[in-house]
């Protein structure tokens, strides 16, 4: 054997490999030099990406399928939830279903809210949304539709974003609100709605770095993942859930800070936005009804309810008299900026008993509690549609 052959490098063994790779460096570094004669030449003043921004429209996924079962976390901070199976199933529109009951229905009512309002940990034939339009329809004898459009995290901005560009579409007889601690959180934490906060702001840029592409890059691998292997995929999310919400905080950038509530701040951006979202109502021929919030915050709270607003001294130093005579105050707006306005107010902060057998937490409702809602709307409701409906309730019905 020519031990000239043993010999050769690998240059010489691959000698097609080493051109294409001459040439791609030389196609790169001519692509470097032009790039860096054209920016001398323009001053550097050449951006033709731009900063990508969009309104972010904060919903469940449409078509979004699932069945929930509270975590460890949700358990601990809760003594009136049972650890079961909950069926959530979204439509096409990004509603929580049960939606479009009927295809040609002679009222149509929509709820805007929070997670107070999304009732994910309630059974679906409980909801207050949908209950409400079963339980009105039972009252009125008319084909009733009811949209849930509720979000865990979303407020009152959020609540007219959806509005417009959601809730409008359907041609709706009533809207219905119902905000009061997610405002309360986000005007307290960030001091305005038009914020940063990495999940609601209500805003989302997209600048042209690296770290965006990257981030494409991952999304786009859960999506694959998600759709290849979706079980799967759900068993792993919770065995990682812990690490994900310890890098999730939504408001660690004042965690740990001394946080003041400034109650005029409060009181002033809340009322804009309840006057907003009546004009917008009005405007387009809808009744608007505004929805206080109940809870379990009481003069006299129990364990489970001082444990957890205990968290919130320690780390903010909001002491529950503060945070509870805050919420209590945005309580009062809704009562006040109803009145003002001639809106119908539902009252649930002072129709649905502080106790764990309606409220599961603070302030989110379970099965029993959501029952009682929906028939609180149901009778409030009912005579306050009737001038809207052509077919009048009877005397019977009222």
């Amino acid at each position: 054997m020519d031990n000239r052959q043993t010999r050769k490098t690998w240059l010489e063994r691959n000698p097609k490999k080493v051109i294409c790779v001459l040439v791609l460096l030389f196609i790169g570094g001519l692509a470097v030099v032009t790039e860096k004669i054209l920016a001398y030449r323009t001053h550097g003043q050449i951006d033709p990406i731009g900063i990508k921004r969009y309104i972010k429209l904060r919903e469940l996924n449409p078509l979004y399928r699932d069945v929930l079962v509270p975590n460890a976390d949700a358990m601990r901070m809760s003594d009136g939830l049972e650890q079961k199976k909950f069926v959530v199933r979204v439509d096409r529109q990004g509603f929580i279903m049960p939606s479009k009951v009927h295809e040609h229905p002679e009222l149509v009512l929509a709820f805007l809210g929070g997670s107070t309002t999304e009732c994910i940990y309630v059974e679906e034939p409980n909801r207050f949304p949908y209950l409400a339009g079963r339980l009105l329809e039972q009252q009125t004898r008319l084909k009733v539709n009811s949209y849930n459009a509720g979000r865990s995290g979303n407020n009152t901005l959020h609540c007219l974003n959806i509005l417009l560009n959601k809730v409008l579409p359907l041609k709706p007889d009533v809207v219905v609100l119902m905000e009061n601690i997610n405002d309360l959180a986000i005007l307290v934490f960030e001091k305005t709605y038009w914020n940063t906060n990495p999940s609601r702001s209500p805003l989302v840029e997209k600048p042209p770095t690296f770290k965006t592409v990257g981030k494409d890059l991952e999304d786009t691998f859960h999506l694959v993942r998600d759709m290849t292997f979706p079980n799967l995929s759900r068993e792993i999310k919770k065995l990682f859930q812990f690490g994900r919400k310890a890098n999730g905080d939504e408001f660690k950038d004042v965690r740990g800070k001394k946080t003041i509530i400034d109650q005029d701040l409060l009181v002033r951006e809340f009322t804009l936005n309840l006057q907003t979202f009546i004009n917008l109502c009005r405007a387009r021929g809808i009744l608007p009804v505004l929805m206080t919030q109940a809870s379990r915050l009481t003069d006299h709270p129990d364990p489970l309810i001082k444990t957890m607003m205990h968290s919130l001294e320690t780390s903010q130093g909001i002491t529950y008299t503060e945070f509870k005579s805050a919420f209590d105050r945005l309580n009062r707006t809704i009562r006040e900026v109803g009145a003002k306005n001639q809106v119908l107010v539902i009252d649930l902060a002072g129709e649905i008993p502080p106790v764990r057998e309606n409220i599961c937490d603070v302030a989110h409702f379970n099965d029993r509690g959501s029952r009682l809602v929906a028939a609180r709307i149901a009778a409030q409701l009912a005579p306050a549609i009737a001038p809207l409906m052509k077919k009048p309730l009877s005397q019977g019905e009222k």
